[in-house]
C-alpha cells in the first residue's frame, strides 16, 4: 500500500494572524486569543488539505511503497485490445507502459528530489534522481529550482528580484544566453540563474507535474530496480504546494479556511457546523479542488 508522511511543516500558513483577526472583527490590540487563533489557522489548513488531497503551502513529503510497480510486458498487453486498436490514426502514438506509473498523494507537485530504494542485490539503500527539466518561458521558478540548459549544464535559481527567498519569479519570454562557467550567473527577467557545471548524468526517472495526481515514470525503455521484500522499501521524497508564502493559494480555499476558523472561534465549545464533511456548502466549494485518485499506485 502507498502511504504519505509530512517530512517538514510549511514555513508559513496561507492566512496571517492579522488577516484572520480582521476577519473575526477582533479589536486592534487584543491579543488574549492570539495563540488560539494561530491553532485554528493551522487546523483549518490541515482540514482543507486532508479533504482535497492538496498542500496549500510548499511542504516536503515522503511517500512510501513496499515495492515499485511491476513491469507488464507490452506485447502481452496488446492481446487485451481489439485487433483494429493500433491501426486507427487517433491511437497512432507512442505506447506508454502505464504499469510502472507511480501516482503521488499530494498536489500540486513542485518537484521530486529523489527516490530511495532498498536494493535487492546489495541489501543497501540507493538513490534515484530525476532527469532535469528544460527551461520554459513565462514560468514561475522558486529559489533552488534546477534545469538543464541547452549546453548540458546545470542551472540553479540563486536569486529573485523581490529579494525574498520564499517568493517565486517568472522567467522571460525568450531563452537567455546561458553562462557556461561554473559559478557564473545568467539574468532571466526576474530570475538569476547560477551555473553549476555539466549535469552529471541524464537522470533515472521523469515526473509529470501538470496532471493531478502527479505521476512518476522510469526513463523511456527502462524499468524500476528490484527491491527487497520489506515494508516501505521505496521512499519518494517530493515537494508539493502553491508556493512558499501562501499568496498563490486559490481564493476559494482561503475562504473555506476563514469560514472554518470563524466557526471554531465563535462556537468553540459546542458547534461542529463548520466541519467540511457535514457542511454541504463547504463540500460544494471544495469539490472542484478535490484531487481524485481513481486507481492509486499499488505497492
Amino acid at each position: 500500500m502507498a502511504y504519505i508522511v509530512e517530512e517538514n511543516a510549511p514555513l508559513v500558513e496561507p492566512l496571517t494572524l492579522t488577516d484572520v483577526k480582521n476577519f473575526l472583527k477582533i479589536p486592534a490590540g487584543v491579543t488574549a486569543d492570539d495563540s488560539f487563533v494561530d491553532e485554528l489557522i493551522q487546523g483549518a489548513r490541515e482540514e482543507v488539505e486532508g479533504y482535497t488531497g492538496r498542500a496549500l503551502v510548499n511542504t516536503n513529503f515522503r511517500q512510501v511503497l513496499d515495492a515499485f510497480p511491476y513491469f507488464v510486458d507490452t506485447v502481452m498487453s496488446q492481446m487485451a485490445y481489439p485487433p483494429s486498436y493500433y491501426s486507427l490514426p487517433r491511437y497512432s502514438t507512442t505506447l506508454w507502459n502505464y504499469s510502472q506509473m507511480i501516482k503521488l498523494l499530494r498536489s500540486p507537485l513542485q518537484q521530486v528530489s529523489r527516490i530511495e530504494y532498498l536494493d535487492s542485490q546489495s541489501a543497501t539503500w540507493k538513490n534515484l534522481y530525476p532527469a532535469l527539466p528544460n527551461w520554459e518561458p513565462l514560468t514561475e521558478y522558486f529559489i533552488s529550482n534546477e534545469i538543464e540548459d541547452p549546453n548540458g549544464n546545470l542551472q540553479v535559481v540563486s536569486a529573485v528580484t523581490e529579494g525574498d527567498e520564499n517568493k517565486t519569479s517568472t522567467s522571460g519570454t525568450t531563452q537567455p544566453t546561458w553562462a557556461t562557467g561554473d559559478g557564473q550567473t545568467t539574468q532571466d527577467s526576474m530570475i538569476t540563474w547560477t551555473c553549476k557545471g555539466p549535469v552529471p548524468d541524464s537522470g533515472d526517472f521523469i515526473y509529470d507535474a501538470d496532471t493531478e495526481p502527479a505521476r512518476i515514470f522510469p526513463m523511456p525503455g527502462q524499468t524500476w530496480p528490484s527491491v527487497l521484500y520489506e515494508p516501505n522499501a521505496v521512499k519518494i521524497h517530493f515537494t508539493a504546494g502553491y508556493g512558499n508564502d501562501g499568496n498563490a493559494v486559490p481564493a476559494t480555499l482561503r475562504r473555506v479556511m476563514r469560514l472554518l476558523i470563524s466557526d471554531g472561534y465563535y462556537n468553540r465549545e459546542v458547534s461542529f457546523a463548520g466541519a467540511i464533511a457535514i457542511n454541504p456548502r463547504l463540500v460544494q466549494m471544495l469539490y472542484r479542488y478535490q484531487v481524485q485518485i481513481i486507481a492509486p499506485t499499488r505497492g
